[in-house]
């Protein structure tokens, strides 16, 4: 009985997905700069990314990633899984703007934010999404936090 017991909350866990289920919103883009501040960037002058991810079973996920890039559309897939013992993921990305290329980048949360590490975004340190409806639109707007080095 103990067994099966312990079977069905392996199912259960596993029919419940992982954290990152959903659909994330870029809201922060971290960079470093001569100077410390914040300001809000317009979407068409930045890249500006949505995410949207499908846990499967041992922990792995697909999904999509949705951006512009200065102004141009991409749909990119993703895939990625867990970085064993750390509570983090690796995503990983085949990007067509500025130039053809493949990125990984690590993934974690913070409280009901996921940060992530570069380069999804050219330049940045790091990236921070907040969970959203697949179906919301996109704000006309992204917070860009400059920190010193």
């Amino acid at each position: 009985m103990t067994s099966l017991a312990a079977i069905g909350a392996v199912v259960l866990s596993c029919a419940q997905g992982t954290p990152l289920d959903g659909s994330w919103e870029l809201t922060r883009i971290f960079r470093s700069g001569p100077s410390a501040g914040s300001r809000a960037v317009p979407i068409d002058s930045t890249v500006y990314i949505r995410l949207s991810l499908d846990s499967h079973t041992g922990g792995w996920f697909t999904g999509a990633l949705y951006r512009r890039y200065v102004g141009q559309p991409e749909r990119t897939r993703l895939s990625g899984g867990p970085l064993r013992g750390t509570g983090r993921w690796i995503l990983g990305a085949d990007f067509d703007h500025p130039v053809s290329m493949q990125a990984k980048t690590a993934a974690w949360l913070v409280g009901d934010t996921l940060r992530l590490g570069t380069p999804f975004v050219p330049d940045a340190d790091s990236l921070e999404f907040r969970r959203v409806r697949g179906d919301a639109p996109y704000p006309p707007t992204v917070l860009e936090v400059v920190t010193r080095p």
